[in-house]
């Protein structure tokens, strides 16, 4: 029996891409303004991977999301937490004090479970028969704001300084009001078809995920060492390294630009060479890049943050590819399952690297990340190539 041909939908596909862009330039406020904080604040690396933490604590709802927007049919609704997070990240540089920064990083952190559970979902119903690459154009998306959100904060610093950041509130909602009247767009009727309303219990949903992520999950755990060190951090080892504020915000945008490029070949690469090989190839390499660049200085230390961002980032894409391969009733709710994880890790990582950042340094501390990243390699080789 032939199955219904279902299109890609180029242009769907990219507007869903572009909310992941807005989202995310914003979101990644943080790490190019930490060195600025913590001078400002006074501010340890474990109290700041502490604030990592406390915005990633409303990932622990990503599951409850999930079954919600499991019974909605998602369209224009995701623009409405990129303005949360506009408006609190766009307030850093006005926060005076360790727990007004908390507060505002919490805020930021219910739009971001929010957004990113729904999100890769209405992206899925758009990418039809691949769904690989609808997952790299949204994976492309978020890593290219990694890459302007630095440079746009970094601007702002340097025309308004610290305190007058919160001028970049603006651009941001003027973005939404576009990008929401474009969402609106979408067929809402086609997208009721991919809304399955007699699904299976719950429970037994939660069964059926179960083996997937416990093969997951070490993976993520031991990757997110050298991947959340240099998300966060990248900047505060660039300043202590001797390098300028302004030279740190390029290295993490240089990182996060090759990221989006890795990111945006990483999924469609799976669709044809299997998401299984390419991970294997993406745990291997790692660690090796992440010891070369705490050896390397100059031209070199710049083509090892190239090499960095197209690895490290590559298997985000693969992973959710993965999910949506599962084929469930209720992708939402594996899809927040796979964000919980990931938040929940990062938090926890994000805390260890700090503290062991302030007793060994920035170097030392990047160079355990990459061991640990090895360990990742034998739960890869076990995942099945057919889910």
């Amino acid at each position: 029996m032939q199955t219904e041909h279902k299109p890609f939908q180029t242009g769907h596909v990219t507007s869903v891409a572009a909310t992941h862009l807005l989202h995310d330039a914003y979101s990644s406020f943080f790490a190019p303004l930490l060195p600025l904080l913590n001078e400002k604040l006074g501010l340890t690396y474990a109290v700041a991977g502490m604030l990592s933490v406390v915005q990633r604590l409303p990932a622990l709802l990503n599951p409850l999301i999930g079954i919600i927007a499991d019974k909605m049919v998602i369209r224009s609704a995701i623009i409405l937490a990129p303005l949360l997070t506009i408006f609190s990240m766009g307030m850093l540089g006005r926060a005076s004090s360790v727990a007004v920064l908390a507060i505002l990083m919490f805020v930021c952190g219910i739009s971001a479970a929010v957004y990113h559970v729904t999100a890769p979902i209405l992206m899925r119903r758009v990418s039809g028969d691949r769904v690989g690459r609808g997952m790299s154009f949204f994976m492309f998306g978020g890593e290219l704001a990694r890459t302007l959100g630095p440079l746009m904060i970094t601007a702002a610093v340097s025309w308004w300084g610290l305190e007058g950041t919160w001028r970049l509130i603006p651009f941001g909602l003027v973005a939404s009001l576009l990008l929401f009247l474009n969402l609106r767009t979408i067929d809402k009727d086609g997208l009721r078809r991919f809304t399955v309303t007699d699904k299976q219990p719950l429970l037994n949903s939660l069964h059926d995920f179960a083996p997937f992520f416990k093969r997951l999950f070490p993976i993520m755990l031991f990757r997110g060492f050298s991947k959340t060190a240099l998300g966060l951090f990248l900047p505060s080892y660039m300043v202590d390294a001797g390098y300028t504020f302004k030279t740190a915000a390029v290295a993490l945008a240089v990182l996060e630009l090759a990221g989006a490029g890795g990111a945006l070949l990483a999924g469609t690469w799976s669709d044809k060479a299997g998401r299984k090989n390419l991970l294997i190839g993406i745990m291997s390499v790692s660690p090796l890049l992440m010891v070369l660049f705490t050896l390397s200085s100059g031209i070199f230390l710049w083509l090892m943050l190239v090499l960095m961002g197209i690895v490290f980032f590559s298997a985000t894409p693969v992973f959710m590819a993965m999910i949506h391969d599962l084929n469930s009733d209720r992708p939402s709710l594996a899809n927040g399952m796979y964000m919980t994880i990931s938040f929940v890790v990062g938090s926890i990582i994000a805390l260890l690297v700090g503290i062991s950042a302030d007793h060994y340094g920035l170097v030392i501390t990047y160079q355990l990340t990459a061991l640990l990243g090895l360990l990742a390699i034998p739960p890869t080789l076990l995942m099945p190539r057919k889910l």
